[in-house]
């Protein structure tokens, strides 16, 4: 009696896919823990180097920010200065030298509007960067998702090819045994000899297949390219879940796509950088004016010590003293000059302090040739286009979310189909077994029929990768963080 020839491949079969996917061949340990989508993501976030390259960019933002600041901050220091002087005459004459030590000497010079614009721009580029770490993040996960998703329709597609190859095999004794008696024609045998080849290469290609989408997740995920994966979960994942859907049938057509639109222009990291981008340019436009629409205000002081050494009388200028103090008519003179020096010259440390207050302003900057009204026009044009690359960007943002709407779609449809599709194919595949025995039909018609399971059943697994990667792709383009759609 013929052995049965058919693929025993159910839809409930696939609607619990959820089994372990290793390398073909490999084997992978019992013990071996399987790796949840979830994990995955966690890995392929946490070794993600573009990732930690955003990371870093924003903690040198809020760096930007501090040191915006500190302009408020005051250049304080510490100044020692020896000074030796000499003169034939005059006041300076006496003076050898003067030794000076200012213990705090500060200065502090502020443009208010520059300090202003400044402020907000280092704040909008915190900003960004805070978005940019966003952005990269949600590539990871689509990326991801879309790996993790591919490498289990690849397994599927193993076991797939994997059960056709030993149904052929079957056939193919099968069929050889009954050309050898004379039952069948050669050309019975030649189809089934040629249909066995052909399933044993698309084998070997779904293996390879499967190694390569194993690999680019490892790699993703920052594990070794050859390190043993096993995934947890299958193609139906969250599909039980709500639908993106409102489903109440009284929204008016196109009224889901706005809201999603929407949520996008209101949420997408992108979007949100170009905005901060085009404020940017408008705070450093304002900065750059500030030069001559804003005095400059400044404030210097200090407080130290000073002592001025001055020269030893020779012994001529001791005898001529003497004699000024001694003659009555210039006694006066000569007690009022001591007294000069000994005020000018104070002996010892002597404490000083000084504070100054005052504005500056640039009044040469407002000739239209100064280089700030130049700046000032060139980063008000690029405002101008950040202006128009926004209004391109948003128009971008509405045709991916009207297509990850429909491919959502689509996919849903698709899978409601081929899974009904599978059932006949079963069906038609068991009815042909029937009639392949019962001598009504040849050979090629029960080739056909497991081509034609084998068809449908791959349409449905990719219906329902699609499907996944369609919520992964809407969610990553209505700049959704923990991907509402389920």
């Amino acid at each position: 009696m013929m052995r049965p020839i058919f693929i025993r491949v159910t839809a409930a079969a696939i609607l619990l896919a959820a089994s372990l996917i290793s390398a073909p061949g490999s084997g992978a340990p019992a013990d071996q823990d399987m790796i949840t989508l979830e994990e995955a993501l966690g890995l392929s976030i946490k070794n993600n180097n573009q990732l930690q390259e955003a990371v870093e960019k924003y903690r040198e933002s809020g760096y930007k920010v501090r040191e915006t600041w500190g302009m408020l901050w005051p250049d304080l220091s510490t100044d020692v200065a020896v000074t030796r002087l000499g003169a034939e005459s005059g006041y300076t004459a006496q003076i050898k030298g003067q030794y000076d030590i200012k213990i705090v000497n500060g200065t502090l010079a502020i443009n208010p509007g520059v300090f202003y614009n400044s402020l907000a721009a280092s704040r909008k580029g915190h900003i960004i960067a805070d978005k940019e770490v966003r952005r990269v993040k949600a590539e990871i996960t689509v990326q991801c998702i879309k790996l993790y998703y591919q490498t289990i329709m690849a397994g599927e597609l193993v076991k797939l090819y994997t059960e056709s190859v030993k149904l052929l095999d079957e056939n193919l004794r099968v069929v050889t045994t009954g050309y050898q008696k004379g039952v069948l024609s050669k050309l019975d045998f030649l189809r089934a000899k040629v249909a066995h080849a052909n399933e044993r290469t698309k084998l070997i290609n779904a293996k390879n297949d499967h190694r390569s989408a194993q690999a680019a997740l490892n790699i993703h995920m920052g594990r070794d390219i050859h390190e043993p994966l096993t995934l947890e979960g299958s193609l139906e994942r969250y599909r039980t879940m709500a639908p993106v859907t409102a489903g109440d049938g009284q929204k008016p057509a196109g009224t889901e796509e706005r809201e999603l639109i929407g949520i996008a222009l209101n949420n997408r990291p992108e979007l949100i950088q170009l905005r901060m981008k085009r404020e940017i340019q408008r705070d450093s436009a304002g900065a750059a004016a500030s030069v001559y629409l804003w005095p400059t205000f400044y404030v210097t002081g200090n407080v130290g010590y000073s002592k001025v050494e001055t020269k030893k009388p020779s012994q001529s200028e001791e005898l001529g003293n003497i004699a000024l103090l001694l003659n009555p008519s210039t006694a006066s003179m000569g007690m009022m000059s001591s007294s000069l020096s000994s005020s000018l010259s104070p002996s010892g440390w002597n404490r000083s302090w000084s504070v100054t207050l005052g504005a500056t302003y640039r009044w040469g900057a407002l000739s239209p040739i100064e280089s700030s009204h130049a700046k000032s026009k060139q980063l008000k044009s690029q405002a101008k286009q950040t202006d128009q690359q926004l209004e391109a960007f948003v128009k971008g943002v509405k045709l991916d979310i009207e297509r990850g709407y429909l491919k959502l779609k689509s996919a849903e449809s698709s899978i409601m189909a081929q899974q009904g599709n599978i059932e006949a194919a079963e069906e038609s595949l068991r009815v042909a077994r029937l009639q392949f025995r019962g001598g009504i039909i040849d050979n090629t018609k029960l080739l056909e029929t497991n081509i034609e399971l084998i068809t449908a059943t791959t349409l449905y697994l990719q219906a329902l990768n699609d499907l996944q990667v369609a919520k992964a792709d809407l969610n990553r383009a209505m700049g959704q963080d923990f991907y509402a759609i389920q």
